[in-house]
């Protein structure tokens, strides 16, 4: 773990990783598509919770 990231940092972008790597095999095997789109968006929150700045971005 990088030494100037939070823990809570690192689960945000673990998390958020394991949702892209999902998506990327989706058409792969039996995918749940609403728990899929949930733990996107559970990701997406823990993401900017993480790091307050990506609130700025948003279009």
């Amino acid at each position: 773990m990088p030494d100037n990231l939070t823990n809570e940092q690192v689960d945000a972008i673990t998390h958020a990783w394991l949702d892209c790597m999902a998506v990327a095999h989706i058409g792969e095997s039996d995918v749940d598509l609403g728990s899929l789109a949930e733990a996107g968006r559970d990701s997406a929150q823990e993401l900017e919770d993480a790091f307050p700045w990506l609130n700025e971005k948003r279009v």
